[in-house]
């Protein structure tokens, strides 16, 4: 059966989204996925059905949502294929997996769990996609031995989100610039027509926030002001060379 045919397949028989979409074709056929905070189980369910894993590790924090996800991979005849465990991010990891998905939550967040447990990740490829501060995400990816290999804006129901995808570091790369890392490395590199309407939209944000902060006056927030205005006149000169 053909790529297209196949996902066409996928989509009637089971409700995804652009972005989860996208998400599932940046994991290449494998042994074993894990879905980190995998919520409703689309993504895990999309992935056995396509065959880009022979097993998946389906967890989440919360005991309702892995309940969802089952039912999910139940509906579609999956649960043979696929373990669910109630942890707290990659405790979940009891062995070596071949990618982790990790999608949905902030930043901040995502940063933790990659922290907190990279000694889990035992050189995963990771798909990533974080609603706020993507900086710090990018910094955290390096700060653990990873290089970021692509970057995409989705648009999907009306919102636009941003997916990173990475390997564990191969060879002595040179580290992220403060613009790479506000910016993105791929990005930055690959300039897509996508990203025009983010880099738009993260102008519009900046502007308020620098403006806000600087009625407020608190010296409280210089080093946050500072932090904005660097992303914005980064952000300014792109949009002024695309």
């Amino acid at each position: 059966m053909s790529e297209d045919r196949l996902q066409g397949n996928t989509a009637r028989m089971l409700k995804t989204d652009k972005r989860l979409r996208a998400a599932a074709d940046w994991v290449e056929p494998c042994d074993i996925i894990a879905d980190i905070g995998c919520d409703h189980g689309r993504l895990g369910a999309m992935l056995l059905l396509e065959n880009r894993a022979k097993h998946l590790i389906a967890s989440d924090i919360s005991e309702k949502s892995l309940q969802k996800a089952k039912h999910c991979l139940q509906r579609h005849g999956l649960t043979g294929r696929a373990e669910f465990l109630v942890a707290d991010g990659l405790e979940a990891l009891d062995r070596k997996v071949d990618t982790v998905c990790i999608l949905g939550m902030g930043g901040e967040t995502l940063s933790g769990i990659l922290i907190r447990g990279q000694e889990k990740l035992k050189g995963a490829s990771l798909v990533l996609g974080a609603h706020t501060n993507l900086y710090v995400v990018r910094k955290t990816l390096q700060a653990i031995g990873y290089r970021i290999s692509g970057e995409q804006v989705v648009r999907s129901e009306g919102r636009m989100y941003v997916l990173l995808r990475a390997a564990e570091k191969t060879g002595n790369e040179e580290p992220y610039t403060r613009r790479e890392l506000m910016l993105g490395p791929m990005f930055l590199s690959e300039r897509p027509e996508s990203w025009r309407p983010w880099l738009e939209r993260r102008r519009h944000y900046l502007h308020k926030t620098v403006s806000a902060m600087k009625a407020a006056d608190n010296p409280q927030s210089e080093k946050r002001l500072l932090k904005a205005q660097e992303e914005l006149t980064y952000t300014l000169d792109v949009l002024q060379n695309l």
